[in-house]
């Protein structure tokens, strides 16, 4: 069965640029990832508490074989799936910190190749190197918003996944036409499942990228053609984000439900129902807007207050400027129309529509699941696009809608105060380094961890046959009535060998309270110093002792 031909023109996401604006566009994009590469530099090295909680342990216990021999050292992230942090890990060990950074910034700069190649298959201007540099401004703007700086050379990823997002955007530009055109729905299934693959490998590494793949997947719904083709497209993509999925994330998947008892643990338990936590969603639900008025409003708010969507300020006024633009230009141009005497020649049909759904549909999902700023830093960066094809629906004259997107999009770029989760300016020669005294009688010894604080990265730097326990983070303390809390007791009441504390200096109290819980006590007269220069912090390295259930010893 075959559906009518659309009469349109097909659309390739970069369609050819004559020559002389061809080569500016090739200097531009081969030059741009290194460009910020460079900001990655200026800014200053990472020491994000991500960083220091999670994304360099992961990394580690995974290349080393530690979770067979750790455990929870990176309190409940231990949890997430770590292959996305090993490339920066192995790469962060063997060059210094300054190489480190500037290639992941330059890897991140990425993002502006595919913004600028989103822009060029949206935009309809005639004179091609003006066509070029237009791409190149909306693409360097998107990349530098009040989130997206905040995140240039650090290990957040959300900067990374969003190579996803705009892979298969630009993929679906690409064959949107042949789907819908082609007689063959095998044909029609296959390329939809090639547009969403690279969107469900990056949901397969963070989880919290869901919110764009489904609005990848609904906004094929909602764009031009016959329904049963766009919904044959729509499975197909869902089918191709499935499949990225599985890849990235099933063999992690496999080793949650073998060792705890459920493939997303500890979330979602209310639902895979593991023993070794709450029977909850277990979803950080702090952020989310409680009342309509909120939801409403909510770019209004969370502009004005960040730490609504976040643990740090920033200010950037593109998502409320969009979020007011789109829906008033709709209806200005439902009331109005084109005007006949500057019909509308800005925007391609197809990308426009495409990208305005997939914006709506991903902040919707990201209102209610998530309301976390970091996470939609990808629709931060395709927002000045967004903002010119909502312009282009003003029944104006072109020149009029030029001059006040114009003005709109630098009032944004004047008003950008970027976001900082961390940074040193004084470098140190590796990504980590620490300093812990010699541990000579180590061979049957295990250290526990307790307190709250991120500092699971300064384990790299201990003999690796030391295993390392938490008994107190921010997903189970011994007080509290889990599953997991009796597999870690279980870890330590069989440890036949001595024991050691590691622990911030400030949060001693946490660790002493702990672990009574243990029969274990702490001896303070034998603490030693750990220096963790990344975050010019001291830890205190102590021996424990076992107590009588009476508290003497």
């Amino acid at each position: 069965m075959s559906f009518p031909h659309l009469h349109t023109r097909p659309l390739p996401p970069l369609p050819a640029i004559p020559s002389k604006a061809g080569k500016l566009a090739f200097c531009i994009l081969a030059l741009a990832p290194f460009l910020f590469g460079l900001l990655a530099l200026y800014l200053g090295q990472d020491t994000n508490w991500d960083l220091r909680n999670y994304h360099w342990y992961n990394a580690y216990a995974l290349l080393n074989g530690r979770y067979d021999l750790d455990l929870l050292p990176s309190q409940i992230p231990y949890f997430y799936n770590p292959a996305l942090d090993v490339p920066y890990f192995l790469l962060a060990t063997h060059v210094s910190a300054k190489v480190a950074t500037l290639l992941l910034g330059s890897v991140q700069g990425i993002n502006f190749i595919l913004i600028f190649m989103l822009c060029h298959a949206t935009l309809i201007i005639p004179n091609p190197r003006q066509k070029v540099w237009v791409c190149t401004l909306l693409a360097a703007l998107g990349m530098l918003g009040g989130g997206g700086i905040a995140q240039i050379g650090t290990t957040f990823y959300d900067n990374i996944t969003s190579l996803g997002l705009f892979s298969s955007t630009l993929l679906t530009l690409r064959f949107f036409s042949r789907m819908m055109d082609t007689p063959s729905w095998k044909r029609s299934l296959g390329m939809a499942a090639l547009c969403g693959f690279p969107a469900g490998l990056m949901m397969g590494f963070k989880l919290p990228f869901v919110i764009f793949c489904v609005a990848l997947c609904g906004a094929l719904l909602l764009v031009t053609g016959p329904l049963k083709r766009r919904v044959w497209i729509a499975f197909g993509f869902g089918l191709g984000v499935l499949l990225g999925l599985m890849l990235t994330l099933g063999p992690w998947a496999w080793h949650l439900q073998a060792r705890f008892g459920s493939p997303l643990f500890p979330y979602f338990n209310n639902v895979f129902h593991s023993p070794l936590t709450l029977q909850s969603s277990m979803r950080d639900v702090q952020f989310i807007p409680s009342s309509w008025s909120d939801r409403l409003f909510f770019p209004i708010i969370f502009t004005a207050v960040p730490w609504r969507v976040g643990e740090i300020p920033w200010r950037d006024l593109r998502i409320p400027i969009l979020y007011f633009l789109l829906p008033l230009c709709v209806m200005l141009r439902l009331l109005f129309g084109r005007n006949k005497n500057a019909p509308d020649k800005l925007t391609s049909f197809y990308a426009s529509r495409y990208l305005l759904w997939t914006c709506v549909l991903s902040y919707i999902v990201w209102l209610f699941l998530f309301s976390i700023y970091r996470y939609i830093i990808p629709l931060e960066m395709l927002a000045p696009l967004l903002i010119v094809i909502v312009m282009s629906l003003l029944p104006l004259r072109p020149s009029a809608r030029a001059i006040l997107t114009s003005v709109l999009l630098l009032i944004i770029a004047a008003t950008i105060v970027p976001g900082n989760w961390g940074r040193r300016q004084t470098w140190l020669d590796q990504a980590v380094q620490v300093t812990a005294p010699p541990l000579p009688d180590s061979e049957s010894l295990m250290i526990l961890m307790a307190g709250f604080e991120p500092y699971s990265h300064v384990l790299a730097s201990f003999p690796p046959h030391i295993a390392f326990v938490r008994i107190q983070s921010n997903f189970s303390s011994p007080d509290e009535p889990k599953g997991i809390n009796q597999v870690i007791k279980d870890r330590v009441t069989r440890h036949k060998g001595s024991f050691k504390l590691l622990i911030p200096n400030f949060q001693m109290d946490h660790a002493v309270t702990a672990l009574t819980y243990f029969n274990l006590k702490v001896v303070p007269q034998t603490c030693q110093a750990v220096e963790d220069h990344l975050y010019d912090s001291r830890l205190e390295l102590c021996d424990i002792r076992h107590v009588t259930t009476s508290g003497s010893p």
